[in-house]
């Protein structure tokens, strides 16, 4: 969907899934740390922090 407001064209792109933690991105490297942590240490120990600036 894409509609132009004053000077400024906006378009609307429906995100998914596999659009945000596909094997496209860096997540998948995150959840293999995670599960590997969580198969030493137990799940319950393990926990995901995250800060964006």
């Amino acid at each position: 969907m894409e509609w132009i407001t004053d000077e400024l064209s906006h378009r609307y792109e429906p995100l998914t899934v596999g659009a945000v933690l596909g094997h496209e991105t860096h997540w998948p490297h995150v959840f293999a740390v995670m599960k590997a942590l969580a198969g030493r240490f137990g799940g319950d120990g393990v926990r995901l922090v995250v800060a964006f600036d």
